[in-house]
């Protein structure tokens, strides 16, 4: 029975991958290579939840008697400010996120800098079912981005930038005529969002106390 599953996932797999050559082919022959870099990044709606986050994690966390700063208790303030921590980074990610790419290669912002991708090391770009993008290379990479889930989209019933992405980083790196024209500058790439983490982590502290 498991073994059946895993061949079924295996063949689900490989008729995406099948299906999203033919999506790359047809890009190649229809598009032209941008005159600036490609730019993809949390949009207002990724932002808004991310607000909406942080306000119920506020609103309904209950911090223990120890957490706060008048009479702390090492173990409860050490558990509520790594949650604070936790969530803060969570929230981070969704509204900070950015995939960039230029005529050098990818740029991906992560939590301590930008990593930078050359186009030679990239094979192709897959989007996985929870919105992040798998980008198989010469050399381990985490999962990039915070795109719509597949069930999110199948839900509202709203095709997402997820996949198209995915097929259109893929066609520039194998097509050298498609990647963009221009270098991305520390204004399109970003940098590490770690200094929005903690002092976000903060607030979320000092307000569950307060809160509570």
């Amino acid at each position: 029975m498991a073994e059946n599953r895993r061949e079924r996932r295996r063949e689900r797999r490989r008729a995406a991958r099948g299906e999203q050559r033919i999506r790359v082919e047809r890009l190649a022959a229809t598009t032209a290579a941008p005159s600036e870099p490609l730019v993809r990044g949390a949009t207002w709606r990724a932002r808004t939840a991310a607000v909406v986050a942080a306000v119920l994690f506020v609103v309904t966390v209950e911090r223990p008697a120890g957490a706060g700063l008048a009479h702390p208790r090492p173990g409860d303030l050490f558990f509520a400010v790594w949650t604070s921590l936790f969530v803060a980074w969570l929230l981070c990610r969704l509204a900070l996120w950015r995939v960039v790419a230029d005529r050098e290669g990818i740029h991906l912002r992560g939590l301590w800098s930008v990593r930078s991708l050359p186009w030679a090391a990239i094979g192709r770009v897959e989007l996985r079912g929870d919105g992040r993008l798998d980008l198989i290379s010469r050399e381990p990479v985490a999962p990039a981005g915070c795109f719509a889930p597949l069930w999110l989209t199948r839900v509202v019933r709203a095709p997402g930038i997820g996949g198209p992405t995915a097929d259109m980083l893929t066609a520039m790196a194998g097509h050298g005529g498609l990647r963009p024209t221009a270098g991305a500058g520390r204004r399109e790439r970003g940098r590490g969002y770690i200094r929005w983490v903690i002092p976000l982590a903060a607030v979320l502290h000092v307000a569950t106390v307060l809160a509570g």
